[in-house]
């Protein structure tokens, strides 16, 4: 009989255990944007990357919004309406505000590094172009509701026209606008998603306006928990250099590096008036310094 009482307490025992490592295990989920390239994404990546430094039980699960605009998620998020619990976007002081910012910039400033989708038959007239003035009296920019690019660039005075993610390569195709702002991280890969609908679409090879912006994650502003983990992670993987060596053999940024490097590029610099003072103060070594 005690033989059996001891071979029950020790099954209970094991089972608390793993019930226990079962609930320890934290669950961190990431709203994706226009999710196509899956978990090949940089940004799901370099998340991983993070949960794996951070000293904790944590996986990922990658939740896709679909098309909806990048403000109306905001909205849900800050309302505690959303089903996930981290984000990405582009900083900006209104951001600070409203969410728990994670102060290391995803794509060490490639955000901040434009380029242009642009229609095939418009690539001679961009390679004509060697000044801001000339830039600006041609460009009709397709932009994205809520992106913080809007702004920065109609700040410096270019005419932009705002639109849904997808309406905004229609405008593109059908000549509303006559160039679309992306990241040099982005745009090829985004393009190539767009292919078969759009096939007169192209990538100007001739163009890049670049202005200090950071990529970066947010968390709820009650959920300081989670931004401490993801810091950390993401501090300690720059320690062990696994940032640097994702950030360099990851296919998108490497075919953003190799668009800098490969192309003469004309380089046009314009301010960003919405930096803060924290976005401002964060240290050089975060930041990609491309000439």
């Amino acid at each position: 009989m005690f033989g059996l009482r001891a071979v029950l307490v020790l099954v209970l025992m094991i089972w608390i255990t793993a019930s226990a490592g079962v609930q320890a295990q934290q669950i961190v989920r990431l709203g994706i944007e226009h999710y196509d390239d899956g978990e090949d994404r940089y940004e799901v990546s370099l998340l991983k990357l993070a949960l794996e430094h951070s000293g904790e039980d944590a996986v990922l699960e990658v939740i896709s919004l679909g098309d909806t605009t990048q403000e109306r998620v905001l909205i849900e998020f800050e309302q505690g309406r959303s089903n996930f619990d981290v984000f990405y976007s582009g900083g900006s002081p209104e951001r600070e505000q409203r969410f728990e910012q994670i102060d290391i910039p995803l794509s060490r400033g490639l955000l901040g590094h434009r380029i242009f989708v642009t229609r095939k038959d418009q690539l001679y007239r961009l390679a004509q172009i060697k000044s801001l003035d000339e830039f600006r009296d041609y460009a009709v920019i397709g932009s994205g509701f809520g992106w913080p690019d809007t702004d920065i660039f109609r700040a410096a005075g270019f005419k932009v026209l705002p639109a849904e993610w997808k309406n905004i390569w229609r405008m593109l195709s059908v000549g509303r606008t006559n160039v679309f702002n992306l990241g040099v991280h982005e745009a090829h890969a985004e393009r190539a998603n767009f292919d078969a609908i759009y096939p007169k679409l192209t990538v100007d090879n001739n163009l890049l306006v670049k202005y200090r912006f950071g990529f970066f994650f947010y968390v709820q502003k009650d959920n300081r928990a989670l931004a401490d983990l993801i810091e950390r992670g993401l501090e300690r993987a720059y320690e062990t250099g696994a940032f640097m060596q994702l950030f360099e053999r990851h296919p998108r940024i490497q075919r953003a590096l190799d668009h800098i490097r490969q192309n003469d590029l004309t380089v046009l610099e314009i301010p960003n008036p919405y930096l803060s003072d924290r976005h401002r103060a964060i240290p050089d070594r975060y930041w990609h310094d491309v000439k």
